[in-house]
């Protein structure tokens, strides 16, 4: 199968239930038509990591294998491992431009944005000796504070920074209102 999402997904929703969904069933959980799971069951059937049951072509039941376990598994490390990588190539990335902002000779910085990569980005800045002002956010993220940053809503921005790092899009029509001396994008837009 070409779609190791798929493939997982169809394994998983199977091992959950063993036995209690259908097809019809199974195209609800997976968000595909009942025609492409149907090939797909077929197809994990041949390889062997699923058991068709039944007679009745409209109530045959699903049931994964060992073999469908460990190919579920598999899967399931394989995307795991890819999205270790991409994260680690983004994180030195990111690295990489806020390095630049110390050579630069930047002294404060305010960040737009709370990603997977917005603490990494505040702890780098802390530890290089540059002052985060505050962490700018479009609504309120249930953090009234962070490492005693304040957070701000992007609506209220105040010039207290030399450069604002942007961890996301602004919202549109922002950009042209907010007067900073520089604005890093980050991932580059």
């Amino acid at each position: 199968m070409e779609d190791p999402i798929l493939e997982y997904s169809i394994l998983e929703a199977v091992h959950e239930t063993d036995g209690r969904l259908t097809q019809r069933h199974v195209s609800q959980r997976v968000g595909r038509s009942v025609s492409s799971v149907n090939f797909a069951l077929r197809l994990l059937a041949a390889k062997g990591f699923i058991k068709i049951s039944g007679m009745n072509p409209h109530s045959l039941r699903y049931h994964i294998t060992p073999k469908g376990v460990l190919q579920k598994s598999m899967l399931a490390y394989n995307f795991l491992k890819r999205q270790s990588a991409l994260y680690k190539e983004a994180r030195n990335g990111l690295l990489e431009k806020l390095k630049a902002l110390g050579k630069e000779g930047v002294h404060t910085v305010s960040v737009y944005g709370w990603t997977p990569l917005t603490e990494t980005a505040i702890l780098y800045l802390i530890t290089d000796g540059i002052s985060v002002s505050a962490i700018y956010v479009e609504r309120p993220v249930g953090l009234a504070h962070c490492n005693r940053i304040p957070v701000r809503l992007i609506d209220e921005f105040e010039p207290d920074c030399e450069v604002l790092l942007l961890m996301e899009d602004l919202p549109s029509g922002l950009e042209e209102k907010i007067a900073v001396r520089k604005m890093i994008c980050f991932p580059v837009a």
